[in-house]
């Protein structure tokens, strides 16, 4: 779960990776030739971005599930061309792209990616990759500051090529882009695929559903300049957030500032799973604890701290108080991370806020809504267990 932070790297948990650094010299350089390209030849000012106005209230489970579908598609581009891949890459500006490369005649396994006896195209696979392309509808659906592009890659066709000119020979392989440069890659269907790549949108995208921004809640740090800054910043006191009994008020020295150090090329998946974590921490801990990332290979600046303190493995992460570091920890647990916080909340005496007790409704109250609930089922026609 742990990876050196050299760029280069030869060996990670995931063998995927490998077939990342292998694409990526042979990806980047036609994809920016294509990209400048089409920059020149497109007009100057983008067209209004095209939105989608719909009603929260459904009337049915049917007309909600057509209503996401419609979001779904005004969120994905489909690509059917070499010059549509050109023209989207130029729209996409700095925003992360995440380009699904898929096929309905071929689905291999994550697990049989480097297995040459694997057949891609048994029925069970399909129904994975069918699987895991309607879980990516889902993330795209929610993460409106994501550029989400699909390539349904056919026998014969242009679609063909677009696959040949990425590198790219098994399906479904999934890419993520960000200012021409290709960041990471993960390739084949199967347990846990959704989640990981879904990560990755949250990792390299900076936001999660229902419009999370993660610099609202985490510090991007690529100078030292951002990191003196960041150390020297207090958090202001909290109100209680909803659910919990009290808000946080806790004094500077005692905030404990934590500093996630990864990489940004070709992330192990150690960097990507634990991130979650780290958001949430981030957000449950607001007033006791302030949270930065930081990426060792953004620039010299930030390779420089790195070596300063001393990282040979990612993620890893700092932990420091009163301008001194307290605690490290090296590693993707996510409850070992937690357990890093809470030892240090312990030991300086801070109270957490705790969840108050839930007031349940009267009998009386329940009594009611079942009884509705009975009338709506009559009405309709069927049978119901209140």
């Amino acid at each position: 779960s742990t990876a050196s932070p050299d760029p280069v790297r030869t060996q990670h948990k995931h063998p995927i990776t490998m077939a990342a650094q292998l694409a990526s010299s042979a990806v980047m350089a036609p994809v920016a030739r294509r990209v400048a390209q089409a920059r020149r030849q497109a007009p100057s000012s983008r067209n209004p971005r095209a939105t989608v106005c719909m009603s929260q209230g459904y009337d049915s489970v049917q007309a909600r599930r057509e209503a996401e579908s419609l979001r779904v598609d005004s969120r994905t581009k489909q690509i059917h061309s070499l010059a549509e891949l050109d023209a989207a890459f130029t729209l996409a500006g700095d925003k992360l792209i995440m380009l699904a490369i898929e096929s309905e005649e071929e689905c291999v396994m994550s697990d049989d990616v480097w297995d040459r006896n694997n057949v891609a195209g048994t029925e069970n696979n399909k129904e994975q990759c069918r699987q895991l392309s309607a879980s990516l509808a889902r993330v795209a659906r929610e993460a409106d500051n994501v550029v989400f592009l699909r390539v349904e890659v056919l026998e014969s066709g242009e679609t063909r090529q677009i696959a040949k000119e990425l590198n790219i020979t098994k399906f479904p392989t999934y890419q993520y882009w960000k200012n021409d440069d290709l960041m990471w890659q993960h390739v084949g269907a199967g347990a846990g695929v959704a989640a990981e790549l879904s990560e990755g949108v949250l990792y390299y995208g900076g936001q999660g559903a229902a419009g999370l921004n993660v610099k609202d809640y985490v510090t991007e740090i690529n100078s030292r300049n951002d990191l003196g800054n960041f150390i020297e910043s207090c958090a202001a006191p909290t109100g209680p957030l909803p659910g919990f009994d009290a808000g946080m008020d806790v004094p500077c020295d005692k905030q404990l500032a934590i500093v996630d150090i990864g990489v940004d090329k070709d992330a192990p998946h150690g960097c990507l799973h634990i991130f979650p974590a780290v958001l949430s921490l981030a957000r449950n801990t607001q007033g006791f604890t302030r949270w930065a990332r930081m990426a060792i290979d953004k620039n010299a600046e930030t390779a420089d701290i790195a070596r300063e303190f001393g990282i040979d493995t990612v993620p890893s992460f700092v932990f420091m108080a009163d301008g001194k570091v307290v605690d490290r920890y090296s590693g993707s647990d996510r409850v070992e991370l937690m357990n890093h916080v809470l030892a240090f909340q312990k030991a300086n005496g801070i109270r957490l806020p705790e969840r108050g007790a839930k007031r349940r409704m009267s009998t009386a109250e329940a009594k009611e809504i079942a009884r509705a609930a009975r009338d709506r089922a009559k009405a309709e026609g069927r049978r119901t267990g209140w």
